[in-house]
C-alpha cells in the first residue's frame, strides 16, 4: 500500500472546483524543499491545491516539493510536506507581487490531515 494519496491531476475546470476554497487570514509560509528557500505565501487553501502570493513569477508546469509551516490560530504548529504543480500565474494588484495555483500531485495522510485541520479552522472562524 503506498503511503501517498494520489489527488487526480487531469481534472477539467468544473472538476477543478469540485473543493471550496479556504481564503486563509493567518501567516502560512511555503518553502521549496530542495533549497530550503521561501517561494511564498498561501493565499487560499483546498483539499485539491493552493494559491501563494510570492515575489518571483512562477511559470505553468513547474513542479515543487514543497514545505509548508504550519501555525493555527488555535496555536497548533506542524510542518507538512507536500508536492504540487503550477495550473496558473498571474499578477497581483500589488506591484512585484504574484499569484499561482497549484494543485496537489501527491498528499501523505499526514499532510491530507493537517491540511482538513488548516480548513476546519478556517471554516470555523467564517
Amino acid at each position: 500500500m503506498s503511503t501517498n494519496e494520489l489527488i487526480e491531476n487531469d481534472w477539467d475546470a468544473e472538476e477543478r472546483r469540485a473543493y471550496e476554497r479556504y481564503s486563509v487570514e493567518f501567516y502560512l509560509c511555503v518553502y521549496n524543499r530542495d533549497t530550503d528557500t521561501l517561494v511564498g505565501h498561501i493565499v487560499d487553501i483546498s483539499l485539491g491545491g493552493i494559491q501563494l502570493l510570492s515575489e518571483t513569477p512562477i511559470a505553468n508546469g513547474e513542479q515543487f516539493r514543497f514545505r509548508m509551516d504550519v501555525s493555527l490560530e488555535s496555536g497548533r504548529k506542524e510542518t507538512i510536506d507536500v508536492e504540487a504543480q503550477s495550473v496558473w500565474h498571474d499578477e497581483d494588484v500589488n506591484p512585484g507581487l504574484f499569484n499561482t495555483g497549484f494543485e496537489f500531485l501527491t498528499l501523505s495522510p499526514v499532510a491530507l490531515k493537517t491540511i482538513k485541520a488548516i480548513i476546519k479552522e478556517i471554516a470555523g472562524s467564517v
